[in-house]
């Protein structure tokens, strides 16, 4: 019995922590995010209607506080496609994908003026070159943390902001598949968050979706959505090796 469990833990460690595999099988699947979690990168688009229309963070230990950006986190900015890019009467419907390279633990954002992921990018983020900080910045798994979901959500500040994420797909190399847990519309004042585990064995994969604001406007950061890739504490990832063998131990007994 010993042995099982350790053979069962082993394959659990795998299975949460695995990093330099290209090609694996994953799914994704909506979920209560983990106590403690932080913040592994953050892929935003904000409405912003003079400024920056999206940028990629990255939690980078190290990295001084500078340019406003807060201390062990790069930056790299979208830049303006143009005023009011995700304004218009009626108002814009735009495409966006975020993709994990699992081998460089780089990841690439992209934001299209399409609906459809097509042409070229209006805005293309990749977490492996900062335009903040003038190193090489990837996002950075803290020791005896894991990458084990992400938050696929947004931040409002008034009654009268919304926005709508829509035709959310994932694909962990197998092709796309659509993940209507994750479309959704959000209005009010609050942060919306809606947690996705990342479950089987982590490799590259990409998200996808698109985003429109219906209603409200800022010059500032006040209405933007984002995917959040998730790192929980340690004695949180013991809880979730555990809870996995628990589910497997039962089965093995339920023959």
């Amino acid at each position: 019995m010993k042995r099982s469990m350790i053979a069962v833990v082993g394959v659990m460690a795998v299975m949460l922590m695995t990093v330099g595999t290209a090609n694996a099988s994953m799914t994704l699947v909506q979920g209560t995010q983990p106590v403690g979690a932080t913040t592994l990168f953050s892929a935003i688009g904000t409405f912003n209607w003079g400024n920056q229309k999206a940028r990629l963070e990255a939690s980078d230990p190290g990295v001084p506080a500078s340019y406003g950006i807060p201390a062990n986190t790069s930056v790299v900015q979208g830049g303006n496609p143009g005023n009011g890019w995700w304004d218009g009467d009626p108002r814009v419907e735009r495409s966006w994908e975020v993709i994990w390279n699992n081998t460089s633990g780089a990841v690439t954002f992209n934001v299209y003026s399409t609906n459809d992921w097509t042409g070229t990018a209006a805005m293309s983020m990749v977490s492996a070159m900062s335009t903040i900080v003038p190193t090489k910045q990837t996002p950075v798994i803290t020791a005896g943390m894991a990458f084990v979901g992400l938050n696929i959500g947004a931040r409002l500040t008034s009654d009268t902001m919304s926005v709508t994420l829509g035709n959310v797909q994932f694909n962990d190399g197998s092709g796309f598949v659509s993940v209507p847990t994750a479309d959704a519309t959000y209005s009010g004042n609050a942060w919306f968050n809606n947690y996705h585990a990342l479950s089987g064995t982590l490799g590259d994969f990409t998200l996808r979706g698109t985003t429109i604001f219906p209603a409200g406007t800022t010059t500032g950061d006040s209405m933007r959505f984002f995917v959040t890739g998730i790192q929980p504490e340690p004695a949180t990832m013991g809880l979730l090796a555990l809870g996995g063998v628990a589910t497997l131990i039962r089965r093995r007994r339920g023959k």
